[in-house]
């Protein structure tokens, strides 16, 4: 004979199990999924804060870099970019200022920029050593290129023209000269520790007082 009070002990005692675990399950799932909805708004929140940092400090170098091109533009209009306006003094203090405040992409745009205009590098050393004694009219000494990258955008096939410019006391670690033409350039006093020279030319180049601790000069010549 079935014992039907045995039975609806047992089926009340199953179901006030039920309901206790229910009622802990429930909260501990809120919980977890509260926690993990949490957690990925606040990566999600950290992700656009450095992704408008980003955006921000890329739109402060451009207006820099714009603002100088604008300064020496205005500059040369006014005939301040003359011989006769020598130690262009307005100039340097442009470019000084922005130096300062550029990452290492723009300071070697600049410097790209510089010797295209023949602001820098003015002496003729295409036979490779200087045959004429032209001031630079923006001067790059005591300056930081720690980590500047200058290479060619063609590579072998045409070296980046930076002939004669001087580089006299600039720091220059860890800085990348990939197929650029570096004939009489000058490198005097300066701090070129670990600093790479990728298939580029160095003739009548001059190194007098440099550290070159760890430079590499791979097949440079």
């Amino acid at each position: 004979m079935v014992d039907f009070n045995k039975r609806s002990v047992w089926n009340f005692t199953l179901k006030d199990v039920l309901a206790i675990i229910s009622s802990v399950a429930i909260p501990i799932a809120l919980a977890i999924y509260t926690a993990i909805g949490s957690q990925q708004q606040k990566q999600q929140a950290e992700k656009k804060q450095k992704f408008d940092f980003e955006q921000s400090r890329e739109l402060r170098q451009q207006t820099l870099y714009d603002e100088f091109l604008n300064n020496i533009y205005k500059l040369d209009k006014d005939g301040y970019l003359n011989d006769t306006k020598n130690p262009w003094a307005f100039a340097n203090a442009y470019y000084r200022a922005a130096h300062r405040q550029w990452d290492t992409i723009r300071k070697a745009d600049v410097i790209q920029f510089l010797k295209e205009k023949q602001l820098i590098g003015r002496n003729n050393c295409t036979g490779g050593c200087r045959t004429t004694k032209l001031d630079d009219i923006i001067r790059l000494n005591e300056l930081n290129f720690d980590n500047v990258q200058l290479a060619s955008q063609t590579g072998v096939l045409n070296q980046l023209n930076l002939q004669c410019v001087s580089f006299d006391q600039v720091s220059m670690s860890n800085a990348i000269f990939s197929f650029a033409s570096l004939n009489g350039v000058s490198f005097d006093g300066g701090r070129l520790d670990k600093v790479k020279f990728d298939g580029s030319s160095l003739a009548c180049a001059s190194f007098n007082g440099v550290n070159l601790s760890g430079a590499d000069f791979g097949d440079s010549d």
